[in-house]
């Protein structure tokens, strides 16, 4: 069964903020940046949906995740 936008925009939001939260364990390198960088880069898009704040994605990436 599908599912709707707002609900796969939602499940993303979280799996890539699960994504990043596993990367901050991990030793800096050029692979783990890259990742960590394209994660960023995605929660920087979803955070243009108009309804992004509603589903908790209502603070500065960059801060919250350096890159």
């Amino acid at each position: 069964m599908g599912r709707t936008a707002e609900e796969v925009l939602e499940y993303m939001k979280e799996l890539l903020e699960v994504y990043l939260a596993e990367l901050n364990g991990y030793e800096e390198n050029a692979f783990a940046y890259g990742e960590k960088t394209a994660y960023v880069e995605c929660l920087e898009v979803i955070q243009l949906w108009e309804k992004a704040q509603t589903f908790g994605l209502d603070y500065d990436i960059e801060q919250r995740y350096p890159i």
